[in-house]
């Protein structure tokens, strides 16, 4: 999965198996397209799909980078998303390359 991917914007990230998996089925990771975390589970749900963890794995925010997901430490933290540390940097080299592949890199000399 891409750090930065405008295209997964507002998605939810599940390490998902089969409903019908053996115990120990390595997950696959996916994005799931939905307005809340509860949307995405019932999207899993309708596809016999179930999440491997007991929380989600991430999200990607309105600009498509990507947030892990912290869980709650019970009388700590509450769980949040946080922006990955290298996903503003993956930004900036998406954007780079647009610009390029747009306008060309410049003539040489």
């Amino acid at each position: 999965m891409k750090l930065f991917d405008p295209k997964n914007a507002n998605g939810w990230v599940f390490a998902t198996v089969a409903k019908n998996a053996k115990e120990g089925t390595a997950p696959t990771y996916g994005c799931i397209q939905a307005g809340s975390l509860e949307d995405a589970e019932r999207q899993l749900d309708a596809k016999a799909l179930r999440n491997a963890y007991p929380y989600v794995m991430g999200r990607y925010d309105a600009d498509g980078r990507y947030c892990t997901y912290k869980p709650p430490v019970e009388g700590v933290t509450p769980g949040r998303f946080v922006l990955h540390p290298m996903a503003e940097d993956e930004r900036s080299t998406y954007e780079r390359d647009l610009m390029y592949e747009r306008h060309g890199r410049g003539a040489s000399i």
